[in-house]
């Protein structure tokens, strides 16, 4: 479900962290921030990858070339191939039929170690962005900056280009209170990763191969563990990016409290549900409103719903397991749009803040949310 192939008890990670503490946490030139920002994720990139960097940075390069372009008179042949590309990188990066050939092993090996999934995604919205004319191109230090933070690569957050460009690098440094604030968020996704998610996960976890009672006491500590190993890695991301200056945004919001499928992909992953929604869910479900004058909504809704969360599903990966995966959630979103429609058509708008406000209805609504996403995640370990 994540691509956490950056291993935090290495000293890659940390001696980039201590090197932007020092050189860039303390600037206020907005001018020279960036450009020393970017000389620190170039170097990540050669700590991880050795000589395999250079491949990388090249492709970086290559998009800040495309992205020019997509600018200009050949705006749509650039983003057609730099669609194609991301695409083929891509199908290349998560195919498992593709692991096993030896002329590709080197580049699947630099695409995971970076996680080129996030990477990809933010490649789409720069290139929306771009395309669309909404921001000029950006400059290769603005492109390095963007693409590869080291700090996201583990498991995100996807930063939305908007979001990039409106929060800019901090002009003064954090005060001892931020600072202290931003260490123990740093403390707490450590605690998270190396003291609960690893004792759930040696203590219980058993990769579905238990049997009877168990089976289902295992669905409901695996769900637990992916949100202790997954959030931790977010929460140290959003703690380096406050201790440095560098706007990182949130990607969980107790997602075990939702309500319903629609509340739980607005707590669960928030950047990739937002990714979701502003490149693929409300652009399709737009174009089907026109189509039929707005005539039938819900329907519109609900394929725009199946698309967007097989695509998801595909996106975690190029298998049967994470296509059915997709197809479970976005069946869920259908239901509860239906209900929440059902309902406001039944109790009006008042009756449904009444509804919503009892406890006994909240608890079993977010009892089955849970137990729904938990046993979603069971197929992802079917032969």
């Amino acid at each position: 479900m994540t691509e956490q192939f950056i291993d935090l008890t290495k000293i890659d990670f940390w001696m980039v962290l201590f090197g932007a503490l020092v050189f860039v946490s303390p600037l206020t030139n907005q001018r020279l921030k960036p450009i020393t920002w970017a000389i620190l994720n170039c170097s990540f990139i050669f700590a991880i990858l050795q000589w395999h960097g250079v491949l990388m940075l090249a492709t970086v390069g290559v998009a800040f070339i495309i992205i020019q372009s997509v600018a200009g008179t050949l705006r749509r042949l650039s983003t057609t191939l730099m669609a194609a590309g991301l695409l083929i990188l891509f199908v290349i990066h998560k195919s498992p039929d593709l692991a096993t050939i030896p002329t590709l092993s080197p580049v699947k090996t630099i695409l995971s170690v970076t996680g080129f999934s996030y990477i990809v995604l933010r490649m789409v919205d720069l290139l929306r962005a771009v395309f669309e004319k909404r921001y000029p191109p950006p400059s290769l230090i603005g492109t390095i900056n963007y693409l590869i933070p080291f700090h996201m690569l583990a498991a995100g957050p996807i930063q939305s280009y908007d979001e990039y460009v409106n929060q800019p690098f901090t002009k003064k440094s954090a005060t001892p209170q931020e600072s202290l604030s931003a260490i123990e968020r740093i403390a707490l996704g450590l605690f998270k990763k190396f003291v609960l998610a690893y004792l759930v996960q040696q203590t219980f976890l058993t990769g579905f191969q238990s049997n009877g009672i168990y089976f289902f006491i295992e669905v409901q500590l695996f769900f637990l563990w992916l949100y202790l190993d997954f959030s931790a890695y977010s929460d140290i991301a959003v703690g380096v990016g406050r201790l440095i200056g560098v706007p990182t945004p949130e990607n969980f919001n107790r997602p075990y409290l939702a309500r319903n499928a629609i509340d739980f992909w607005d707590r669960w992953h928030i950047t990739l549900s937002q990714f979701i929604r502003r490149n693929i869910f409300i652009p399709l479900q737009l174009h089907l409103n026109r189509r039929d004058g707005g005539a039938r909504p819900l329907v519109s809704a609900s394929i725009a719903f199946s698309i967007a969360f097989i695509i998801c599903g595909l996106w975690h990966g190029l298998t049967i397991n994470f296509l059915l995966w997709g197809i479970i959630h976005a069946t869920a979103l259908i239901i509860t749009n239906f209900y929440k429609g059902y309902l406001k058509k039944k109790l009006g708008a008042k009756g449904v803040r009444e509804y919503l406000t009892k406890k006994p209805t909240l608890y079993l609504a977010r009892f089955i949310t849970y137990e729904y996403v938990a046993f979603s995640l069971v197929v992802l370990f079917f032969p």
